[in-house]
Protein backbone atom coordinates (compact mmCIF):
# COMPACT_ATOMS: atom_id res chain seq x y z
CA UNK A 1 0.00 0.00 0.00
CA UNK A 2 0.84 3.74 -1.04
CA UNK A 3 1.45 5.61 1.72
CA UNK A 4 0.08 9.13 2.53
CA UNK A 5 2.50 12.19 1.83
CA UNK A 6 3.20 13.90 4.98
CA UNK A 7 2.27 17.24 3.06
CA UNK A 8 -0.94 15.98 2.39
CA UNK A 9 -1.91 15.15 6.02
CA UNK A 10 -4.14 17.16 7.74
CA UNK A 11 -2.35 19.02 10.72
CA UNK A 12 -4.04 16.84 14.20
CA UNK A 13 -6.77 18.90 16.31
CA UNK A 14 -6.25 18.67 20.31
CA UNK A 15 -8.68 17.09 22.18
CA UNK A 16 -10.81 18.93 24.96
CA UNK A 17 -8.85 19.53 27.88
CA UNK A 18 -10.98 19.09 30.80
CA UNK A 19 -9.46 18.15 33.43
CA UNK A 20 -12.25 16.43 34.72
CA UNK A 21 -13.01 14.65 31.49
CA UNK A 22 -9.59 13.59 30.96
CA UNK A 23 -9.51 11.56 34.41
CA UNK A 24 -13.07 10.03 33.73
CA UNK A 25 -11.99 9.10 30.19
CA UNK A 26 -8.27 8.08 30.50
CA UNK A 27 -5.66 9.48 27.33
CA UNK A 28 -6.57 5.70 25.59
CA UNK A 29 -10.20 6.52 25.43
CA UNK A 30 -12.10 6.44 22.21
CA UNK A 31 -15.45 7.94 21.14
CA UNK A 32 -17.38 7.49 17.60
CA UNK A 33 -17.72 11.39 17.80
CA UNK A 34 -13.52 11.72 17.04
CA UNK A 35 -12.35 11.37 13.91
CA UNK A 36 -10.02 8.04 12.85
CA UNK A 37 -6.40 9.96 13.38
CA UNK A 38 -7.72 11.00 16.76
CA UNK A 39 -8.59 7.64 17.58
CA UNK A 40 -5.77 6.34 16.20
CA UNK A 41 -3.53 8.76 18.22
CA UNK A 42 -5.38 8.16 21.78
CA UNK A 43 -5.32 4.44 21.08
CA UNK A 44 -1.39 5.24 20.63
CA UNK A 45 -1.15 6.67 23.64
CA UNK A 46 -3.09 3.98 25.38
CA UNK A 47 -0.97 1.46 24.42
CA UNK A 48 2.38 3.35 24.77
CA UNK A 49 1.62 4.03 28.10
CA UNK A 50 0.63 0.66 29.11
CA UNK A 51 2.68 -1.74 26.52
CA UNK A 52 5.92 0.45 26.13
CA UNK A 53 6.82 2.12 22.70
CA UNK A 54 8.82 -0.24 21.64
CA UNK A 55 5.99 -3.42 22.28
CA UNK A 56 3.61 -1.51 20.08
CA UNK A 57 3.04 -2.46 17.01
CA UNK A 58 1.20 -0.52 14.06
CA UNK A 59 -1.58 -3.70 13.88
CA UNK A 60 -2.08 -3.57 17.67
CA UNK A 61 -2.98 0.59 17.34
CA UNK A 62 -5.01 -0.02 14.33
CA UNK A 63 -7.19 -2.87 15.99
CA UNK A 64 -7.86 -0.59 19.08
CA UNK A 65 -8.62 1.92 16.77
CA UNK A 66 -11.42 0.06 14.75
CA UNK A 67 -9.56 0.15 11.10
CA UNK A 68 -7.48 -2.18 9.20
CA UNK A 69 -3.48 -2.51 9.75
CA UNK A 70 -3.13 -1.33 6.63
CA UNK A 71 -5.47 1.81 6.92
CA UNK A 72 -3.44 3.67 9.47
CA UNK A 73 -0.87 3.81 7.18
CA UNK A 74 -3.32 6.59 5.25
CA UNK A 75 -3.12 9.09 8.24
CA UNK A 76 1.13 8.12 9.43
CA UNK A 77 4.10 6.66 7.79
CA UNK A 78 5.59 5.56 10.68
CA UNK A 79 5.13 4.83 14.42
CA UNK A 80 7.77 7.20 15.07
CA UNK A 81 5.63 9.91 13.32
CA UNK A 82 2.55 8.92 15.14
CA UNK A 83 4.39 9.56 18.58
CA UNK A 84 4.86 12.99 17.77
CA UNK A 85 1.35 13.06 17.50
CA UNK A 86 0.88 11.58 20.78
CA UNK A 87 3.56 13.31 22.01
CA UNK A 88 1.78 16.35 21.68
CA UNK A 89 -1.62 14.97 22.72
CA UNK A 90 -0.18 14.07 26.00
CA UNK A 91 1.36 17.55 26.36
CA UNK A 92 -2.20 19.03 25.62
CA UNK A 93 -4.24 16.91 28.20
CA UNK A 94 -1.69 16.85 31.25
CA UNK A 95 -3.75 16.94 34.17
CA UNK A 96 -3.17 20.68 35.05
CA UNK A 97 -4.99 23.94 33.46
CA UNK A 98 -1.45 24.82 32.62
CA UNK A 99 -1.80 24.69 28.51
CA UNK A 100 1.99 23.17 28.12
CA UNK A 101 1.84 23.90 24.00
CA UNK A 102 0.24 27.13 24.39
CA UNK A 103 1.84 28.29 26.81
CA UNK A 104 2.12 32.07 26.98
CA UNK A 105 0.79 32.65 30.26
CA UNK A 106 0.87 30.16 33.22
CA UNK A 107 -0.11 31.50 36.68
CA UNK A 108 2.65 31.02 39.45
CA UNK A 109 -0.34 30.43 41.64
CA UNK A 110 -1.04 27.24 39.42
CA UNK A 111 2.29 25.79 39.65
CA UNK A 112 2.28 23.93 43.10
CA UNK A 113 -0.81 21.78 42.23
CA UNK A 114 0.75 21.39 38.74
CA UNK A 115 3.52 19.75 40.11
CA UNK A 116 1.08 17.67 43.23
CA UNK A 117 -1.04 16.79 40.74
CA UNK A 118 1.46 14.30 39.20
CA UNK A 119 0.84 12.23 42.65
CA UNK A 120 -2.57 11.22 41.76
CA UNK A 121 -3.69 7.87 40.61
CA UNK A 122 -5.80 8.54 38.06
CA UNK A 123 -2.67 10.61 36.03
CA UNK A 124 -0.76 6.96 35.93
CA UNK A 125 -1.23 6.69 32.18
CA UNK A 126 0.56 10.23 32.25
CA UNK A 127 3.47 9.22 33.90
CA UNK A 128 3.74 6.26 32.69
CA UNK A 129 3.70 7.99 28.91
CA UNK A 130 6.10 10.79 29.97
CA UNK A 131 8.60 8.16 30.73
CA UNK A 132 8.26 6.60 27.59
CA UNK A 133 8.44 9.84 25.59
CA UNK A 134 11.52 10.53 27.24
CA UNK A 135 12.70 7.16 26.14
CA UNK A 136 11.68 7.21 22.87
CA UNK A 137 13.55 11.09 22.50
CA UNK A 138 16.40 9.29 23.32
CA UNK A 139 16.08 6.99 20.62
CA UNK A 140 13.86 9.23 17.79
CA UNK A 141 15.47 12.63 16.60
CA UNK A 142 12.25 14.18 15.75
CA UNK A 143 10.60 12.84 19.15
CA UNK A 144 14.14 14.78 20.82
CA UNK A 145 13.87 18.07 18.80
CA UNK A 146 9.95 18.12 19.37
CA UNK A 147 10.58 17.53 23.56
CA UNK A 148 13.58 19.81 23.57
CA UNK A 149 11.46 22.58 21.81
CA UNK A 150 8.07 21.88 24.16
CA UNK A 151 10.39 21.97 27.27
CA UNK A 152 12.31 25.38 26.43
CA UNK A 153 8.97 27.13 25.73
CA UNK A 154 7.93 25.58 28.88
CA UNK A 155 10.67 26.40 31.28
CA UNK A 156 10.65 30.10 29.74
CA UNK A 157 6.75 30.49 30.56
CA UNK A 158 7.39 29.62 34.10
CA UNK A 159 10.46 32.14 34.37
CA UNK A 160 7.95 34.46 33.15
CA UNK A 161 5.75 33.87 35.73
CA UNK A 162 7.84 33.85 38.50
CA UNK A 163 9.63 36.59 37.24
CA UNK A 164 6.79 38.71 36.93
CA UNK A 165 5.40 37.66 40.38
CA UNK A 166 8.63 38.60 41.95
CA UNK A 167 8.59 42.02 39.83
CA UNK A 168 5.25 42.25 41.49
CA UNK A 169 6.68 41.89 45.30
CA UNK A 170 4.07 39.11 45.75
CA UNK A 171 7.01 36.23 46.61
CA UNK A 172 10.74 35.96 47.49
CA UNK A 173 12.86 38.12 44.62
CA UNK A 174 15.89 36.26 45.71
CA UNK A 175 15.09 33.61 43.46
CA UNK A 176 16.98 32.46 40.10
CA UNK A 177 13.52 32.37 38.29
CA UNK A 178 15.18 30.33 35.62
CA UNK A 179 16.81 27.72 37.89
CA UNK A 180 13.27 27.40 39.64
CA UNK A 181 11.33 26.68 36.38
CA UNK A 182 14.10 23.80 35.94
CA UNK A 183 13.68 22.64 39.68
CA UNK A 184 10.12 22.35 38.99
CA UNK A 185 10.40 20.30 35.57
CA UNK A 186 12.69 18.06 36.80
CA UNK A 187 10.84 17.65 39.68
CA UNK A 188 7.70 16.30 38.24
CA UNK A 189 10.10 14.16 35.94
CA UNK A 190 10.99 12.71 39.23
CA UNK A 191 7.18 12.24 40.17
CA UNK A 192 6.67 10.67 37.03
CA UNK A 193 8.92 7.38 38.45
CA UNK A 194 6.59 7.13 41.02
CA UNK A 195 5.06 3.61 40.30
CA UNK A 196 8.85 2.08 40.51
CA UNK A 197 10.42 4.48 43.58
CA UNK A 198 7.60 5.08 45.79
CA UNK A 199 4.04 3.09 44.54
CA UNK A 200 2.90 3.11 47.77
CA UNK A 201 2.58 7.21 47.84
CA UNK A 202 0.56 7.28 44.89
CA UNK A 203 -2.82 8.79 46.18
CA UNK A 204 -1.77 9.62 49.52
CA UNK A 205 -3.27 13.04 50.55
CA UNK A 206 -0.31 13.70 52.84
CA UNK A 207 2.23 12.58 50.15
CA UNK A 208 0.29 15.21 47.96
CA UNK A 209 0.06 17.88 50.61
CA UNK A 210 3.49 17.35 51.56
CA UNK A 211 4.88 18.29 47.70
CA UNK A 212 2.11 21.08 47.38
CA UNK A 213 3.70 22.81 50.51
CA UNK A 214 7.41 22.18 49.53
CA UNK A 215 6.87 23.53 45.88
CA UNK A 216 4.61 26.00 47.65
CA UNK A 217 8.12 26.85 50.12
CA UNK A 218 10.29 27.00 47.03
CA UNK A 219 8.47 29.54 45.46
CA UNK A 220 7.63 31.70 48.03
CA UNK A 221 3.50 30.89 48.62
CA UNK A 222 1.87 30.07 51.84
CA UNK A 223 -0.78 27.44 51.90
CA UNK A 224 -3.92 28.28 53.97
CA UNK A 225 -5.20 26.31 55.91
CA UNK A 226 -7.95 24.54 53.49
CA UNK A 227 -5.72 25.08 50.44
CA UNK A 228 -4.34 21.23 51.08
CA UNK A 229 -5.68 18.06 48.78
CA UNK A 230 -6.49 19.23 45.22
CA UNK A 231 -6.74 22.60 45.64
CA UNK A 232 -4.79 25.07 43.72
CA UNK A 233 -6.02 28.09 46.16
CA UNK A 234 -2.60 29.76 47.26
CA UNK A 235 -1.70 32.97 49.06
CA UNK A 236 0.91 34.98 47.71
CA UNK A 237 3.46 35.53 50.64
CA UNK A 238 5.16 39.15 50.18
CA UNK A 239 8.52 38.26 50.17
CA UNK A 240 8.66 35.29 52.31
CA UNK A 241 11.85 32.82 52.14
CA UNK A 242 11.61 29.19 51.59
CA UNK A 243 11.81 26.85 54.51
Amino acid sequence: MKKASSKAKVAHKGPVNSKASIAAKGLGANSAATSTRDRIVRSATHLFATQGFANTSMPAIAKRSGITPGAIYRHFESKAELLMDVVRYALETLPTSVRLLEPARIEAAELPEFAASYTSPQYKLIRQLSLEIHLAASREQNVRKLLDTVNQDVTQAIYRSIAGAQDSGLFNSTLNPDFTARFLLVTIMGLSHMETLEPHLIGDSAWHDFVLERISAVLGFQLRPDAKTNSNHLLASAGSEPD
